[in-house]
């Protein structure tokens, strides 16, 4: 997806980053969510448990409306 306003770089994911994979376990998993990761201030993906117990690692982002891509 691509943002409105101009400011892509402020949501660049986390080097350490794989979609498929929790940030914090590295488990595989088929959904995760997105959050910004506090240390590095990156977008980061997370598991349903890991959003739970390691909820001081991380901050909830969801600031911008985004367009589909066509």
């Amino acid at each position: 997806m691509k943002c409105r306003f101009g400011d892509e770089r402020l949501y660049d994911f986390h080097d350490s980053d794989v979609p498929e994979r929790c940030f914090f376990c590295k488990t595989a998993v088929d959904e995760c969510f997105i959050v910004r990761e506090i240390q590095a201030r990156k977008m980061i993906h997370v598991c349903a448990d890991c959003l739970i117990t390691r909820c001081s690692e991380y901050l909830l982002d969801n600031t911008r409306p985004w367009e589909e891509q066509k």
